[in-house]
């Protein structure tokens, strides 16, 4: 077991355990630790002996973070993210925006180009350069996550399915458009009553991180063989020409140029989304963090 005042050593070797959980192996972790795989397992072997559990199994089948491993793992996050806090607590008592500010932010959100947080994280760069910048590219059940569990100070998405102890606030809006593909029955369809008529027999590529029968009515008629996790995965499944989906305008452009992907229905189909800043209840922003909140708000 872990003394109660935990050492330099030890926060080294929590440390390397959770760059390996990251990296999902040895090998991927010397990158990041600069160290060989060999020494990465012995300091791993370390630790395990230290906390008297076995936090990852290795080998021939491949590398896999047992529960407790897992359990061990989440809690370290928290204990790294309490110790940012301080430091950036202490710093910004002195009014000084340097430390972490670490921010998740939904997949394909620079396709927008009505986004305010591009020009709000430019002026918080201008105004905070001695501030280290962690920036995520996650999918919305991915950023409500690393919210909770301290990783991220603040998280920007679309979030249909509220979870308790985060604070959502809206900040904009994006249009989502019904899209199909090249080789689409509904692609050369151009006919509202056409369309409407071959909707019927259509395959609809569902969202996995929303309710899509409360958030698109139109998918409850619809028969659905897929799903994705991630909006980009939606625009594979529309590209094969075997489904239709929701796609945010600003992204579904880039093949709507090209002639490779249509809007469904002349526009009737499409539904206003909100994006959504998140925050954990009860947390205390640091300096870093309360002023890029307090940028983009203003935008």
């Amino acid at each position: 077991m872990l003394p109660p005042n935990l050492s330099k050593a030890d926060l080294h070797l929590l440390h390397v355990f959770t760059s390996v959980v990251d990296a999902r192996g040895f090998s991927a972790a010397q990158i990041e630790l600069n160290v060989s795989p060999s020494t990465i397992s012995r300091q791993i072997s370390d630790l395990e002996i230290r906390l008297g559990m076995k936090l990852c199994q290795r080998g021939r089948s491949g590398f896999r973070v047992t529960e407790k491993g897992d359990l061990v793992y989440r809690a370290v996050q928290r204990l790294f993210a309490s110790i940012r806090e301080f430091t950036e607590t202490v710093d910004g008592s002195r009014g000084k925006l340097v430390g972490n500010l670490s921010l998740a932010v939904i997949d394909n959100w620079v396709f927008n180009n009505h986004s305010q947080f591009s020009s709000a994280l430019k002026r918080f760069v201008e105004q905070a350069p001695d501030v280290t910048l962690d920036l995520y590219s996650q999918a919305p059940d991915d950023i409500e996550l690393a919210v909770q569990d301290g990783r991220v100070s603040l998280g920007i998405g679309v979030f249909h399915k509220h979870k308790a102890g985060l604070i959502y606030e809206t900040i904009g809006f994006e249009k989502m458009g019904l899209y199909c593909a090249e080789g689409h029955a509904l692609f050369t369809k151009h006919s509202v009553s056409k369309q409407e008529e071959l909707l019927k027999s259509s395959r609809y590529a569902k969202r996995a991180y929303l309710r899509e029968r409360d958030v698109a009515p139109i998918s409850r008629e619809l028969l659905s063989t897929a799903r994705a996790h991630q909006i980009e995965g939606i625009a594979h499944l529309i590209l094969t020409g075997k489904y239709i989906g929701y796609l945010p305008e600003q992204f579904a452009n880039v093949w709507v140029r090209e002639g490779k992907m249509c809007s469904i229905g002349a526009g009737q189909f499409d539904q206003p989304s909100p994006i959504k800043l998140v925050r954990k209840r009860g947390a205390d922003l640091n300096l870093a963090a309360r002023t890029f909140e307090k940028l983009l708000m203003n935008q």
